[in-house]
């Protein structure tokens, strides 16, 4: 029987830093000699004290292994706190524009104070994302160790599959609408403080001009979330925009394909239900302005446990794994996010 929590996110990255080389690729990992000669089996690692640290180590490295297939796409995008503190709901907050001047100060003079301007309020929930897998009797009977592998590395990519899904969801499901007034009307309505609107570029003669006004309505937009479809026609429209001086214009002054964030969605099946995570739609990107508005909120990050299976379907292990964490994403406002169509 076993009853064993990992130490949390903290331990299994040291775990996998002891795992990897410089390069940053896992490199095969030692279980102790008995279990590589053979001499202790799958059965002693889940049935003995002794052994059950060892199996959730496997684990752990099965996992790690797993979500190296499958990287995190929404890092440079979203900043990160950890408090596990954290109540179930809160309000989330994003400032509006700050402006402060300095000024020469006199004898007796007072120092002119900032002042910034009406942010947005976001109610967060902080929602617990789990997850199960088992091990038979018949992985022990014939000491199927390549099958223990095989779950644990399914269960760290299925891991990653949801994080990347709750990040992106809320920017590629989201309502954008083009507001009338030209470039004009649509940055005023961007960056309005009374009932703004994330925006839609519509396509303009060709992607490098599309861009250009994305990035006129939203001159902060560091960032494009991309369909990899789009990756050739990007990258070209990105090389072409050259003055008639041969001096860089403002879209490739701006945007590099190195800050092409690629998204095109994942999908799982389990049970024979296919679950399905939108990623980005061929022909649309979006520019955003990262970190400020786009948050992510961690109480707790993957805690695994392992505890005893079911004998009436021979199940000798069951493993467990949740996180709880919310997500904000303000996705109006001069650090928010734009939808671009670039396909004519």
């Amino acid at each position: 029987m076993i009853n064993v929590r990992t130490l949390g996110r903290e331990a299994q990255e040291k775990l996998i830093a002891e795992m990897q080389q410089n390069d940053g690729k896992f490199t095969p990992i030692s279980f102790g000699s008995e279990f590589e000669t053979g001499k202790m089996t799958i059965a002693e690692m889940i049935g003995t004290d002794d052994g059950a640290r060892e199996f959730i180590e496997k684990i752990t490295y099965d996992m790690a292994t797993g979500r190296d297939a499958v990287p995190l796409v929404y890092k440079e995008i979203y900043s990160t706190i950890t408090d596990p503190n954290f109540p179930e709901t809160f309000t989330a907050k994003t400032f509006g524009n700050i402006q402060v001047a300095f000024l020469q100060k006199f004898e007796g003079g007072e120092i002119k104070f900032g002042t910034m301007g009406a942010g947005t309020e976001k109610k967060v929930s902080m929602l617990t994302w789990a997850a199960g897998v088992e091990y038979n009797e018949d992985i022990v009977e014939y000491n199927k160790t390549w099958q223990v592998a095989d779950i644990g590395q399914a269960f760290g990519e299925a891991y990653n599959k949801i994080l990347n899904h709750l990040h992106m969801y809320p920017i590629v499901s989201a309502v954008y609408v083009t507001t009338a007034g030209g470039l004009a009307g649509q940055r005023a309505k961007q960056t309005a403080s009374t009932a703004p609107a994330a925006q839609l570029v519509a396509y303009d003669t060709t992607i490098q001009k599309t861009l250009q006004n994305a990035l006129t309505i939203m001159p902060e937009g560091a960032r494009l979330l991309v369909n990899s479809y789009d990756i050739p026609a990007l990258e070209a429209a990105i090389a072409a925009d050259m003055l008639p001086d041969n001096s860089a214009g403002q879209v490739k002054r701006r945007l590099r394909p190195s800050d092409f964030i690629v998204y095109d969605g994942n999908s799982a099946v389990v049970g024979g239900q296919t679950y399905t995570y939108t990623g980005v739609t061929a022909g649309e990107c979006y520019l955003i302005a990262p970190k400020t508005q786009f948050v992510e909120y961690i109480k707790h990050e993957l805690r695994v446990d392992s505890g005893d299976g079911d004998l009436s379907r021979l199940i000798l292990a069951q493993v467990v794994g949740r996180t709880r964490r919310g997500v904000f994403a303000g996705l109006t406002g001069s650090k928010g996010v734009i939808k671009v169509d670039i396909s004519a």
